[in-house]
């Protein structure tokens, strides 16, 4: 069984288990351990597999290199996620503006993330860190620069939002 590939400091790819020699071993583990969970997280923000595995490889390049100096790795690696995603859906918005997009026809099972989508970046953003994972609204405040009341409106809009396009 071939081990997952994780850039080195460099940029260049390595085996998991010569990354220990490279990365320190705590590094290594929460890659092993969060590799996947953020790559759902990016998904769900971004709506496309390719990107959400390449914005995350970015985020754990981030924090490499700062790992001795991180107080809580976890919440900074998911903090460079979202803001990876944040980032990505703004240059797609822009894109967009400027190719026009073929039609293309909805399939009903993915109607919930055809919903997400739809939504604006900061209401998608909320919706994915409350329900996803499942994180208080003070510490998805933090991550979206706003304050709590701010997060609970989004919350409320997006969720009136997804009442509207997703009737069951």
């Amino acid at each position: 069984m071939k081990m997952r590939t994780m850039a080195d400091k460099d940029g260049a790819w390595v085996e998991q288990s010569e990354a220990v020699g490279i990365w320190p071993q705590g590094f290594v583990d929460m890659y092993r351990f969060r590799w996947a969970p953020m790559v759902r997280l990016a998904r769900l923000l971004t709506g496309t597999d390719p990107a959400a595995e390449e914005l995350v490889q970015d985020a754990f390049l981030r924090v490499g290199p700062r790992w001795d100096v991180i107080e809580n790795p976890v919440s900074y690696l998911r903090a460079a996620v979202v803001n990876g995603c944040r980032n990505h859906q703004r240059r797609r918005k822009i894109e967009r503006r400027e190719i026009p997009a073929a039609g293309v026809a909805d399939d009903d099972r993915f109607e919930l993330r055809g919903a997400l989508e739809a939504l604006p970046v900061r209401q998608r953003s909320a919706v994915v860190l409350r329900y996803y994972e499942d994180l208080p609204e003070a510490e998805i405040a933090e991550l979206l620069d706003c304050s709590v009341p701010a997060v609970k409106s989004l919350l409320h809009r997006a969720v009136q939002d997804l009442r509207k396009v997703i009737e069951r």
